[in-house]
């Protein structure tokens, strides 16, 4: 009996060192994968396009596009603002081409008018990657946040805090996918709710200044305002700016999208600027690099891959940061 047990246990040793052996070859292989994938590209040359570089969701998703490329792959990036200007940021890609891009990471000023720059790109054998902002033409892959759900988030906060009904305005912006999905899904919530009451529509231009500037007409044309839906932080921002500054921050709440730094710190402050539906920008970024490569290695990959967001209001604010 006491030979039985002691072949067991010996038996029971060298089924755990072959598992560990296992283990150990696994990983190896696993590394040894990795490295050459990363070796495969070392010395790539991204080149990645924004809408603007003067918001710091952008910032936050460039840094990490940098730390995959340039700290991983000891690549290079060249980055292009667009500024709000189509014709800008066509001509901006076409100096990538001609400056050897291997890959094009893009984020459209304007979804339907990208197309363009998009055929270029391809036609010079370079995959397309869409960054948080889909566009018209053969793109190979759009990678984004899940804006519809955004604006779900943000009309559900919206819709329970009123006790559903009330007036509504609704800051919107410039016509790209993301910004188009947001709207709908805000307005998609609200219409299941007939007593609150949406008063004014305007257009901000997804920018803190023209947020501002058209918050405070509409100030001045509604007398009774119960909440604004501003379609990203930055607008979110501005309309808390022309509030404060009319004295009416009491009347009314805020919600924007994004979960930026400034938005993030507004909630905290306790201001009316109540909740973001808050995106994860370096993770786009990091995505954007890693499927470009699956690309240029002839890996299939989704057309689309949704990120998910959550809300942040005061109660999950504190510490939270992309």
């Amino acid at each position: 009996m006491q030979y039985i047990i002691c072949e067991k246990i010996k038996g029971g040793i060298m089924m755990i060192k072959k598992i560990v052996v296992m283990m150990m070859v696994a990983v190896l292989v696993l590394g040894l994968a990795s490295f050459s994938f990363a070796k495969s590209h070392e010395g790539i040359k991204v080149g990645i396009t924004f809408m603007t570089t003067n918001n710091p969701f952008f910032v936050a998703m460039l840094d990490a596009v940098k730390d995959e490329v340039e700290g991983e792959l000891n690549g290079q990036v060249i980055v292009s603002d667009g500024q709000f200007n189509v014709a800008k940021q066509l001509s901006d890609v076409e100096d990538m081409i001609v400056q050897g891009i291997d890959l094009l990471l893009f984020n459209a000023v304007d979804s339907d008018a990208a197309e363009p720059a998009v055929e270029m790109a391809k036609e010079a054998g370079i995959p397309v990657v869409c960054l948080d902002v889909d566009a018209a033409g053969p793109r190979d892959m759009f990678i984004g946040s899940d804006n519809y759900q955004a604006g779900v988030l943000a009309g559900e906060y919206t819709a329970e805090r009123l006790g559903e009904e009330g007036k509504v305005v609704i800051i919107n912006g410039t016509p790209i996918t993301s910004v188009r999905n947001r709207y709908k899904g805000f307005k998609d919530v609200i219409a299941k709710y007939p007593d609150i009451k949406i008063v004014a529509e305007q257009n901000g231009e997804t920018n803190l200044t023209k947020s501002l500037e058209v918050m405070e007409n509409v100030l001045q044309s509604q007398s009774e305002i119960d909440a604004v839906f501003g379609i990203n932080d930055p607008t979110a921002l501005g309309i808390l700016a022309a509030v404060e500054s009319a004295g009416r921050e009491d009347e009314m709440f805020i919600s924007g999208v994004d979960g930026s730094p400034d938005g993030v710190q507004a909630i905290l402050d306790g201001t009316a600027m109540a909740a973001t539906s808050a995106q994860n920008p370096a993770k786009i970024g990091r995505l954007g690099v890693e499927y470009g490569l699956k690309i240029l290695d002839g890996e299939e990959v989704p057309e689309i891959l949704p990120v998910p967001v959550e809300l942040i209001t005061i109660e999950n604010a504190e510490g939270f940061s992309w």
